[in-house]
């Protein structure tokens, strides 16, 4: 060492304390601003949303019997469950963030639901996809239940 150079000196390191977590709102600062799934919380058999693709395709095709061809309607049949199972393959693997495995079946079971050639709307199937599926039976209700989940406290 040169006589002329000052010793090194250790230099303190500070530590911040960690940031409480209301600083940032309900999310940490390290989450990204992506807002979560609808009915994030709600576990159901089937996510809400795909109970309404279920029973909305299904009263489309089949609710107003408009199919008088029988040669219409095998097509139809096949033509709405080739519709509904991406659709709710999707739904379910994005927002209702079921594995491959179940994602599959209950797209499965939901496609062929609405592939039967006649409307669940009314019948027993219906009312278990609307119990599956976590949505009440009555459109008000629904309203409801929909307004109250984007006024949730954050």
């Amino acid at each position: 060492m040169n006589a002329g150079s000052p010793e090194p000196q250790e230099v303190p390191i500070d530590v911040l304390p960690p940031v409480p977590k209301d600083a940032y709102g309900t999310q940490p600062a390290t989450q990204s601003d992506v807002p979560p799934p609808p009915f994030a919380g709600l576990r159901t058999f089937y996510h809400p949303a795909s109970g309404v693709v279920i029973l909305g395709l299904d009263w489309l095709i089949f609710g107003a019997d408009v199919v008088t061809s029988f040669l219409a309607l095998p097509l139809l049949c096949i033509l709405s469950f080739i519709i509904t199972f991406p659709v709710l393959y999707i739904i379910q693997t994005k927002w209702s963030k079921d594995t491959a495995g179940p994602a599959l079946g209950k797209a499965f079971l939901g496609a062929f639901l609405v592939a039967l050639p006649f409307p669940i709307t009314g019948t027993m199937l219906g009312a278990a996809v609307l119990m599956l599926a976590g949505l009440p039976h009555h459109p008000v209700e629904m309203v409801k239940k929909l307004a109250s989940q984007g006024n949730t406290p954050k």
